[in-house]
């Protein structure tokens, strides 16, 4: 059996055993004449349902699977978090068990819960639009773990903050996008290097200098180390993995693999992609000034070409993950937030447009002689129809 029909098993297992759970909580909000949450829990057992008859009916007519398909991908993420966060719930409360150890491991579980889903679900959407949006929507659903679980059963800080700034969420994610990503036969995160003869590795090296330099004259000053906590630490962790996951990872493999028949696709996913990751920054408008939010869409543009740039250039997603994570921990030491405070300078527009500059120059130079080659060479085989995830157990 290969790695796709074990979680096909899991899949049926984890979507029976959730209807049934969520039955039986339907069934107990009714009789205590909670009418709108057991409602509420009827419309989530009915979608369980039609997933559950829509995997075991193999003769089902493809245009229904396609509906179901959609259907699921929109909903059931919302219903397995829902499930996660009543049974940690009903477990702490009803069992009387230490909320710290019940709480730890269900969040080993919550780590994991999504890969059968992306694996089954996500096979099924076939389509790049379709995959596009597969990524998006699933990104903003599994940081949500705390939909429904009270904050007061969770008694340790550390797991309280874990959950509340998305660290766990961000694991959750990058094991669903990488099963997603196996599912659509695209690749590996780059976690075992691949360097050819043709690879430079002086350019390697100076590529992680740039970076170095652009991180000590980002943040201006050394960090302040009584400023470093859990919470800004976490922060880091989870734009770094999450956004790379997303941007890096996820959307420049479906646009490598989009526009595999145009000549011009590395540089054209790039700029795309960093498009993206930069109008994704746009949202922070609710929280912070609004230059000061156009002002880090700008930058995150050109940062995107950059690690856009590294991760192409040498196929591993790691590389880009740690400087994007070292960049945001350090920024958010210096000023004691995640956020960018205060109003915008002429300084800082001018140090915004050199960094675009600059950056920009860099992406073009990769973009000719044998940097290209190299970058062509990990785009094919970042998309190459031979890869799956097929790995055999066999007894």
């Amino acid at each position: 059996m290969s790695g796709s029909d074990y979680l096909k098993i899991w899949y049926r297992v984890q979507i029976g055993a959730t209807l049934l759970i969520l039955a039986m909580m339907m069934i107990r909000n009714y009789e205590f004449n909670r009418h709108r949450i057991a409602l509420l829990l009827l419309c989530t057992v009915a979608i369980l349902a039609v997933a559950l008859v829509a995997e075991l009916w193999e003769q089902l007519p493809s245009p229904i699977k396609r509906v179901n398909a959609w259907l699921q991908a929109l909903t059931q993420p919302l219903i397995l978090i829902l499930a996660w966060d009543v049974i940690t719930r009903e477990i702490i409360v009803l069992l009387h068990l230490p909320s710290r150890g019940v709480v730890t491991l269900m969040i080993v579980y919550y780590f994991i819960m999504f890969a059968p889903f992306a694996s089954v679900i996500g096979s099924q959407l076939t389509f790049s639009i379709e995959r596009f949006i597969f990524a998006f929507w699933t990104v903003t659903v599994v940081f949500l773990p705390l939909m429904a679980l009270p904050v007061d059963l969770i008694d340790n800080h550390f797991l309280l903050l874990a959950l509340s700034t998305g660290a766990v969420g961000t694991v959750a994610y990058f094991i669903l996008m990488t099963t997603a990503m196996r599912a659509w036969k695209l690749s590996w995160p780059g976690l075992r290097p691949h360097w050819s003869g043709d690879f430079n590795w002086w350019i390697l090296l100076g590529l992680v200098v740039i970076d170095l330099l652009f991180t000590s004259l980002n943040v201006g000053q050394w960090p302040n180390l009584h400023l470093i906590n859990w919470h800004l630490t976490m922060s880091a962790f989870e734009a770094g993995v999450t956004e790379e996951t997303l941007f890096r990872f996820a959307v420049l493999g479906i646009l490598f693999y989009a526009w595999r028949n145009i000549k011009q696709r590395l540089p054209l996913a790039i700029v795309t992609s960093a498009l993206l990751f930069g109008l994704a920054h746009l949202s922070n408008a609710m929280l912070q000034h609004w230059d000061m939010t156009v002002l880090q869409a700008l930058s995150a543009f050109a940062l995107g070409l950059f690690f856009a740039v590294v991760y192409v250039y040498t196929g591993q997603l790691w590389l880009a993950i740690v400087m994007h994570g070292l960049l945001d921990w350090t920024s958010f030491i210096v000023t004691g937030s995640d956020l960018m405070k205060g109003a915008t300078t002429w300084a800082d527009w001018l140090s915004a447009i050199l960094e675009l500059v600059v950056f920009a120059g860099i992406t073009a130079w990769m973009m000719f002689g044998q940097r290209r080659k190299v970058m062509e060479r990990h785009v094919a085989r970042l998309t190459g129809e031979h890869q799956h995830f097929g790995f055999m157990v066999r007894y």
